[in-house]
């Protein structure tokens, strides 16, 4: 019997196959939908659902799974499910139905409960559609990386500690980037000469890059700014198509375990631990934010530097 390991590392290939063929065709572009959480569902997702559900199915993996388009699914309802997958079939859709790199499958196994929560994932994977890299990780066991050949790589994590060479990515989705940038501006004005500053679209896959090494750290304040500048909630749901939208549990359930066992830091937008984080709630009130870095001096940096804006905006 395979284990959780192996069965949601084959799962996420499997995904992979898929979509992979449909990268960039004009037909994933289509919207066909509102997902759960209220974001928008092109083609393209449901060809990643129908994949999901079809593995399960046939390997008669008894699990429940959480996905963003669906929902919670118990594929076989008159059993106990011996775990509840958190997976978002294409975390980056837009980059993926764009034909860029930006996206992944994202695949977490937590404990079965009523109401999972994000200290509850035991095993976690990433794999990348139009790469060839999977990273996984099991909690206390650090990361695994390894190439569509089976080699194998260590982490990287980037020694940035100062933020003007900070190679960072930030989420915009549905939010008003006037205020949201004012609120980021001692992080990104001084950052886009000697760093790089980038809107990949993907949290999943944003994270995945410190591990890689490739970004230093990852910012979403979008539910910081709504929280304090209630003013703005008319203007989050004229941005999000006539719905508030945010980071979710689905989003990070994978990544937040592989950065930690990597070594890197990962906290809510306060500076708070995202351990109790429900994972199948997308409503307001669980709304989610992040602020990610490779080293505990950048995540001080970091913080400090989104804690003035906010004091100043």
């Amino acid at each position: 019997m395979a284990s959780p390991e192996e069965s949601i590392g084959e799962l996420a290939q499997y995904v992979k196959r898929a979509v992979a063929p449909h990268l960039g065709e004009w037909r994933a572009r289509r919207v066909i939908g509102i997902a759960a959480s209220g974001d928008v569902t092109f083609d393209i997702d449901e060809t990643a659902e129908r994949a999901v559900e079809e593995y399960i199915r046939a390997a008669d993996l008894n699990v429940a799974y959480y996905s963003e388009d669906r929902g919670l699914v118990r594929p076989f309802a008159d059993r106990e499910p011996s775990g509840i997958l958190i997976i978002d079939p294409i975390d980056g859709t837009r980059g993926a139905i764009a034909g860029f790199e930006a996206c992944v499958v994202s695949i977490a196994w937590a404990d079965y409960t009523a109401e999972p929560r994000l200290k509850d994932v035991r095993v976690a994977a990433l794999v990348e559609i139009k790469g060839n890299t999977t990273l996984t990780a099991t909690r206390g066991e650090g990361v695994r990386i390894v190439n569509d050949m089976g080699e194998a790589s260590q982490p990287q994590l980037a020694p940035t500690v100062d933020l003007e060479s900070m190679a960072w990515g930030v989420e915009l989705v549905g939010a008003p980037l006037d205020a949201l940038f004012n609120a980021m501006r001692h992080l990104a004005s001084q950052t886009t000469v000697r760093g790089g500053l980038f809107v990949l679209n993907s949290s999943a896959y944003e994270l995945s890059r410190i591990v890689t090494g490739q970004l230093a750290a990852v910012v979403d304040v979008r539910n910081r700014l709504l929280r304090t500048r209630p003013e703005l909630r008319d203007q989050f749901r004229q941005f999000g198509g006539g719905r508030l939208l945010s980071l979710y549990g689905y989003d990070l359930a994978a990544a937040a375990l592989i950065v930690p066992e990597a070594g890197g830091v990962l906290t809510d937008a306060w500076g708070r631990s995202l351990d109790d984080w429900k994972l199948l709630d997308t409503t307001e009130s669980n709304f989610g934010s992040l602020i990610a870095a490779s080293n505990p001096e950048l995540h001080a940096r970091v913080l400090e530097a989104i804690d003035r804006g906010f004091a100043e905006a």
